[in-house]
């Protein structure tokens, strides 16, 4: 049996879509599926819809147990299937561009004997802001892992695997629990796959356009957590990258464009960077622009840097406002330029971080 979790908060717009694709996806694997969806305590219709949202697979509704958080969401998942299946796909409630195939390629390399499943997503340059310029990078040089999608939400899980996720220390309440997931499978040797599912869009990208609401939260959640990580797993940093097998193929296809308000980011980050100089030991430290922001330049080499000292400092509120000029430089960097461009400065900072990470780490 496969169970597929679905984590939800606040998923009216989505839910019942998500629900009835995933029911129909569950009809290419053998045996009884389940489908459990976990809800983080929405103020909306999540619940009722998901409750009343007919389906071939059996279905739990549940609120998720503990308090407010991802992680919460996802440990309830795993508490739930533990004994039922013999593995867990994870999807995210408020997809929009979920196909019913994604279940399959998600769920079968697990009944194969594989131990994990990543995605490989098509997304938007400026889509991935904690993934394309920290995650990524950090995951790939720190632990080896050569996956594009560190944190992509969706997962294909073995038995073993979740039992290993459930008893280690460190499973993080909130955002963080994706790149937990990804990192300790491979410091723990787990057998890894990514599955192309092609393009991805949902309903939180929206809340890109204000970073406050959502994406800053999320950094000190996924950073914090990886923060942890790099320490608990000192003795497993790699010289060498581990390729990842892939199956799939890679199909140009038009992706969803996403609206960023260049100014407004660039306006943030120098207000956000010259009130923290004051009192921030790391911005005052290495102050990367001296005193003049108005002509931002932040190449790969010099962010690299930078997160690596922020590392050793473990400094999160530093390294946030300077992720937050990186961003904003990398937005005005790429915008006359192809999605294809953008990824190539993209993997440039790898050779980057690969140059700086022995000297702080």
């Amino acid at each position: 049996m496969i169970a597929v979790g679905i984590c939800t908060k606040n998923c009216e717009k989505t839910i019942r879509n998500v629900i009835e694709v995933v029911d129909s996806g569950l009809k290419k694997l053998p045996g009884k599926n389940l489908i459990i969806v976990s809800d983080g305590f929405s103020v909306d219709k999540t619940i009722d819809i998901a409750e009343n949202t007919e389906t071939m697979a059996k279905k739990i509704v549940t609120e998720q147990y503990g308090e407010k958080g991802k992680g919460n969401g996802v440990k309830t998942i795993f508490e739930i299937a533990k004994d039922k299946a013999s593995g867990v796909i994870l999807i995210d409630g408020d997809l929009l561009s979920i196909k019913p195939e994604w279940i399959e390629k998600l769920g079968k390399p697990i009944l194969e004997g594989r131990d994990l499943v990543v995605p490989f997503y098509l997304r938007s340059k400026y889509d991935g802001v904690i993934t394309n310029h920290l995650i990524y990078p950090l995951t790939k040089t720190l632990f080896g892992l050569d996956v594009r999608q560190p944190i992509g939400g969706e997962y294909g899980l073995s038995k073993r695997f979740v039992d290993i996720l459930l008893n280690h220390r460190l499973f993080p309440e909130k955002f963080g629990i994706d790149i937990f997931i990804t990192v300790v499978a491979a410091c723990e040797d787990m057998d890894i796959v990514e599955a192309v599912l092609g393009v991805k869009e949902h309903e939180s990208t929206k809340e890109y356009k204000d970073p406050s609401k959502l994406l800053i939260p999320m950094f000190y959640q996924v950073m914090g957590t990886m923060f942890d990580l790099i320490e608990y797993y000192r003795d497993r940093i790699k010289d060498e990258i581990r390729e990842i097998p892939r199956i799939g193929s890679v199909e140009e296809k038009e992706i969803p464009k996403i609206t960023v308000d260049k100014e407004s980011l660039l306006s943030n980050f120098k207000k956000e960077y010259e009130e923290g100089i004051k009192t921030n030991k790391f911005l005052k430290k290495f102050k990367p622009f001296g005193d003049q922001i108005d002509n931002l330049y932040f190449p790969e080499d010099k962010w690299a840097d930078l997160v690596f000292k922020a590392i050793k400092m473990k400094d999160l509120d530093g390294l946030r406002i300077l992720w937050q000029g990186r961003y904003a430089y990398f937005v005005r960097e790429v915008e006359n330029k192809t999605e294809k461009e953008a990824e190539e400065i993209i993997e440039k900072q790898i050779e980057y971080f690969m140059k700086h990470k022995y000297k702080y780490i």
